[in-house]
């Protein structure tokens, strides 16, 4: 609970405001990328009480100007109870900073030219030629066969897992880089899309940034991906031509790398899932919560909502319930591809990968590598559920921490 009173100088010397439409303003804190859309009358109280007035002098000011009385005290309790100031004045220290990645850390001039137009230019034109060679020669698309690396399946498990942790770690990377080319620090965690788990970068700091210099950083993760992707397509095209001589075993290798770059950019696409693409479509239609206002119009469709959904469908900005009218399709779309993705990939790789383990679970004493290896598979099958739903509790025991 705030201890802040007309009195009080709150601490907001810190606070980004910008305008954000004729008569919105969002104002946050970078560091934390934490954020609100104020009316113009807030972004006037934040901009007053930086320069050192008090609420009520802020309050009396504002008054001034427009002739109308104004509840400032209640408007910097509401900053506080959404987290973008934390309720100390201006003389009492700074709480400690939050941790951020090292990598966001790096000066803006040393990774700027990886985000410039010539970059682009590469990025794009390692997209287009990924899917000309894939249009020549089809054989080269992924299947999920190309997971199987080795005959023995957990060490080839093993080695795609390893291979996927990485390029996963080098899309982030390329996320943080692009935000630190923009000013931006950003932090890593683990987070939960659909039934997938996945590492997230924490680019919230780019809501305080106009929305051209936005793109950039969200679509960076799928630039990187795509020059990984062509670097792996293009040997094996040129294998498949006669044009070069490849060990069968770099082949194998590089199918892996290719179904899992092109899985990743697959899934970046699914919108409904809030990935890089969704992050780029709502920075493009100007929306605020798409997502759930999207969900909610759909789930309204086939079942009653709680009060408290209803009243945020309600409530909703216009703009996010016009765009939601065609991107509930999308949505959609991409639940249909989630489905077939499980019974063409999912299901299948693990129909082996279960199947092989019970088989030699029962064939083998329990003192063999074998027996071992079976139990390691089932254990790496579970860590795949386990994984999304210890997300779940943690988020959920956070957002309860929050509120208390």
């Amino acid at each position: 609970m705030s201890l802040l009173d007309a009195d009080s100088r709150p601490r907001v010397a810190h606070l980004v405001v910008r305008r954000e439409d004729e008569d919105e303003y969002v104002v946050g804190d970078p560091a934390t990328g934490t954020f609100v859309v104020v009316p113009e009358v807030g972004a006037r109280l934040v901009r007053l009480l930086a320069d050192g007035r008090t609420v009520a002098e802020a309050a009396d000011e504002v008054e001034r100007e427009t002739g109308e009385p104004v509840d400032a005290l209640d408007f910097v309790e509401v900053l506080v109870e959404a987290g973008v100031i934390d309720g100390r004045t201006a003389g009492e220290p700074a709480p400690t900073a939050a941790r951020h990645w090292s990598v966001s850390r790096i000066p803006a001039r040393f990774v700027r030219p990886l985000f410039g137009p010539v970059a682009w230019t590469v990025y794009t034109g390692c997209l287009v030629a990924t899917l000309a060679m894939f249009a020549a020669e089809p054989s080269l698309l992924p299947t999920y066969e190309d997971t199987f690396i080795f005959p023995d399946i957990v060490l080839s498990l093993l080695l795609t897992n390893v291979v996927v942790v990485v390029l996963t770690v080098v899309h982030e990377i390329w996320h943080a880089l692009a935000g630190a080319a923009v000013g931006i620090p950003s932090r890593l965690r683990i987070e939960r899309r659909g039934i997938f788990p996945v590492l997230e970068t924490d680019l919230s700091g780019l809501w305080a940034l106009p929305p051209e210099r936005r793109y950039g950083p969200f679509l960076a993760g799928m630039a990187v991906d795509c020059v990984l992707l062509f670097a792996a397509v293009a040997p094996r095209f040129a294998w498949s031509r006669g044009w070069i001589d490849l060990p069968p075993g770099l082949v194998r290798l590089l199918a892996m790398v290719v179904f899992s770059q092109a899985v990743k950019l697959a899934f970046q696409t699914l919108a409904y899932l809030r990935t890089d693409m969704y992050l780029v479509m709502a920075t493009a239609t100007g929306c605020r919560n798409l997502h759930q206002i999207t969900r909610l119009s759909l789930k309204r469709l086939v079942r009653r909502l709680t009060p408290q959904e209803a009243t945020i469908l309600r409530d909703a900005h216009a703009r996010d319930l016009r765009v939601s009218r065609w991107y509930r399709l999308l949505y959609l779309a991409g639940l249909v591809w989630m489905a077939w993705f499980v019974l063409h990939f999912l299901w299948p790789s693990a129909k082996v990968t279960i199947g092989w383990s019970l088989g030699v679970m029962v064939g083998s004493p329990i003192t063999s590598s074998y027996w071992w290896e079976g139990i390691a598979l089932l254990l790496f099958a579970s860590l795949n559920v386990l994984l999304p739903l210890g997300v779940i509790v943690r988020n959920r025991i956070q957002g309860r921490r929050a509120t208390t």
